[in-house]
């Protein structure tokens, strides 16, 4: 007889997992095109209009995977859940096994399991594709742009280079049509340049200094503010240095999600010691004012016998700084930004085993169309999770404590709101 159990809850749990995992397939798919497709928009006007290769072009959106996978698996996790029991439930499949003495808990188990395994795997991606991958994406970014610095200068558009303002023409490969430079280095000395056409070429690798050489330039240089002094020249050819070491930055930088957690744990230990330094001046700032507001009121008293106007007036702003010294905050930005994407990384892992428990209740409804209302509960259970989640980042300086009470919040609600929910239907 009990042989016959195992073999029973075996069939079960092998029927209920293959439900399952068709159903992550069909969402994971869904869902890793809708961020596959955005990710490659965002590197449509930039790198595929610029003659760019395909195999960087498709190294640099593999590169970007990591980044999507961090989303799609939790949400892929969620739908395939409510996708496979709303289905399960609708072709009376779960009324069955409950008719059956068998306990539902045998179905939920292998969904737990394998939520509980994507968890893990969601973390490992977190925690080590995702730093591997963005590095890797820095450095083939800086190829490109080394190879091709007109990559981060746009057509018939107005173009920030570190001090430069450069409005273009067309642009293709190295040469730039018509253009417009506004030189902002020199407050005192401004310079707009025009000219008929420019061709962009490397100077030094390593700095990322690159010479522009104009076609036909007309140089108008003005001294201050002054309208009335001015100079105005021409030339059939002019060299300008461009410096792109600002835009590799800005589009390579690490930012706190591409760390690992032990490299945030190390960022955060140092911006704790930052915070405790700040913390302990702002005691001693406090204790001197304290401090000087009991002399000023003991002398007043002592010389006086009552408090001068002049007497009264110093009290009165000590007593104001002491009390506005009292209500700021000690909130460090880095350590907040660090200690939100240390527990991000945490949190958005977690939620594919906290996500799928939300789905279990549905077990218990009686459903026609069970896969097809299953998935529209997980897009609406998962717009609000992202919405709690996006409005939590948004609150992390607004606290003096750890944001990672903020970070776990959506996680909590879910975990309550299922909690909740199997509870109830154990009453019904």
């Amino acid at each position: 007889m009990e042989r016959r159990n195992v073999s029973t809850f075996t069939i079960l749990r092998t029927y209920v997992l293959r439900e399952f995992l068709l159903s992550l397939a069909v969402a994971f798919l869904f869902f890793f095109f809708i961020f596959f497709i955005n990710q490659l928009l965002l590197f449509a006007q930039r790198i595929l209009l610029k003659n760019v290769d395909v195999l960087h072009v498709l190294k640099l959106v593999g590169l970007s995977v990591p980044q999507i996978l961090l989303y799609t698996i939790p949400f892929s996790t969620l739908s395939a859940a409510a996708m496979a029991i709303g289905d399960l439930s609708a072709r009376g499949e779960l009324l069955a096994l409950r008719s059956s003495g068998i306990s539902l808990r045998r179905m939920f188990e292998p969904i737990a399991i394998v939520a509980l395994v994507l968890s893990i795997g969601t973390f490992f991606v977190a925690d080590a594709l995702l730093p591997y991958s963005h590095q890797q994406f820095r450095t083939l970014y800086a190829e490109l742009l080394r190879d091709l610095p007109t990559i981060e200068i746009e057509s018939y558009a107005v173009n920030r280079i570190g001090d430069i303002v450069l409005v273009t023409g067309e642009v293709d490969d190295d040469n730039i049509g018509s253009l417009l430079l506004f030189d902002t280095a020199n407050r005192s000395n401004n310079q707009v340049i025009s000219a008929t056409g420019g061709t962009v070429t490397l100077v030094d690798l390593e700095s990322f200094l690159y010479r522009l050489d104009l076609e036909n330039p007309r140089i108008l240089s003005t001294e201050g503010d002054s309208l009335e002094r001015f100079t105005l020249a021409d030339a059939q050819r002019m060299t300008y240095y461009l410096d792109f070491s600002d835009q590799i930055s800005r589009f390579t930088d690490i930012t706190p999600s591409q760390l690992s957690t032990r490299d945030l744990r190390k960022a955060i230990s140092i911006r704790e010691e930052d915070l405790a330094e700040d913390t302990a001046i702002r005691e001693r700032s406090l204790m001197k004012l304290e401090q000087e507001l009991s002399d000023v009121i003991r002398n007043s008293t002592i010389e006086e016998g009552s408090f001068s106007p002049e007497s009264v007036a110093k009290i009165l702003e000590l007593e104001e700084q002491i009390e506005r010294l009292k209500e700021e905050k000690s909130i460090n930005f880095y350590l907040q930004y660090y200690r939100a994407e240390l527990h991000k990384k945490i949190a958005l892992s977690v939620s594919c085993f906290v996500l799928v428990f939300i789905t279990f209740p549905l077990a218990l409804l009686r459903l026609k169309h069970g896969r097809l209302f299953g998935f529209g509960l997980s897009l609406i259970v998962a717009s609000s999770y992202w919405f709690l989640l996006f409005f939590a980042q948004t609150k992390i300086l607004d606290v003096d404590f750890n944001p990672g009470f903020l970070i776990w919040a959506p996680n909590m609600v879910v975990a309550v709101i299922s909690t909740m929910l199997l509870l109830r239907s154990r009453r019904v």
